[in-house]
């Protein structure tokens, strides 16, 4: 295999940290993460061989951000603030990550294969099954970023992967995803309200999205500049989520019927062409309830903290 110099914006965040390990296991790969650095790097620190280069950096800082698109020749855009609410309490910051930001990463990239971490948020509230070919109709800032970034990038070959709701635990875990806030509210609160209960969507575990990464990473060709990614069998409501949770921990579910989702998500997704491609999710949702309730657990208990 030929050797390969792999940059990842944001690769030290909730998704970088999985993928970097798992691409770190070829050792023809050489990669350099270029990231804010606003969590700092210490969860990172198992990882730093020879192989990999830690960058600490900001996406709009052309000049210097030149120096390593240079060196690449695949390049991995997660960088950006992610998340409707985030989005909303954060307009400005995430304007200038989201669209300015990525408007540099475009200017710089020539022939460096480039892959986004999009979302199926693009998608919106849809009746019936979603495919690539589903018109994109985001209901949240974050969704219409996103969207926006998957069209600045298509100019330079860009291949937009339209991740399913990611879960997890990871080097930088995500308390806020929707699975893992489940867990934290079951186990502290004993009880979740439920608004959109019957809401639909698909989830998958954070290493089967690093695998997903490394896959497209790997492919000789790919045939397409759009792929939801994720597995369809992983869909589930709201509702289902919590009663799967509440096998393992139990607490009461009630409903809540005025409160809306602000991506209004709801929505049956197609991943066959990700099939074609030879890529299928391995991780089932109820292998992991128990390791990521054990690991809450333990932080609730460790510590002085009231709260």
């Amino acid at each position: 295999m030929n050797k390969r110099n792999i940059l990842i914006t944001g690769g030290l965040g909730y998704l970088g940290g999985e993928t970097v390990a798992l691409l770190l296991k070829n050792k023809d790969n050489t990669i350099t993460v270029y990231d804010r650095g606003i969590s700092g790097s210490d969860h990172m620190s198992s990882l730093f061989c020879d192989q990999l280069n830690v960058v600490i950096g900001d996406l709009r800082d052309k000049d210097n951000l030149k120096t390593y698109v240079d060196k690449a020749d695949t390049v991995i855009h997660f960088a950006g603030v992610a998340g409707a609410p985030l989005v909303n309490r954060k307009p400005i910051e995430a304007y200038d990550t989201n669209i300015e930001g990525t408007k540099i990463l475009a200017s710089l990239v020539k022939k460096q294969r480039l892959l986004y971490a999009s979302t199926g948020s693009v998608y919106g509230k849809v009746l019936g099954t979603c495919t690539e070919k589903t018109p994109a109709k985001p209901l949240s800032v974050y969704g219409e970023q996103k969207l926006s970034g998957e069209e600045i990038l298509s100019d330079k070959g860009g291949v937009s992967l339209r991740l399913a709701t990611v879960y997890g635990l990871s080097y930088k875990t995500r308390d806020d995803l929707y699975i893992n806030k489940m867990i934290q509210l079951a186990l502290v609160d004993k009880s979740v309200v439920l608004y959109e209960a019957d809401a639909l969507r698909t989830f998958m575990h954070v290493q089967d999205t690093a695998r997903a990464m490394n896959h497209f990473v790997d492919m000789l060709e790919i045939p397409d500049k759009v792929y939801n990614v994720g597995d369809q069998s992983l869909s589930y409501s709201k509702r289902q989520i919590c009663e799967l949770i509440s096998k393992f921990i139990p607490f009461n579910i009630f409903e809540d019927n005025f409160h809306k989702d602000p991506d209004q998500r709801d929505y049956l997704v197609s991943y066959e062409k990700l099939l074609s491609t030879g890529f299928a999710c391995k991780i089932r949702l109820e292998e992991k309830i128990q390791s990521m309730i054990n690991y809450y657990e333990s932080r609730f208990n460790s510590g002085y903290s009231n709260g």
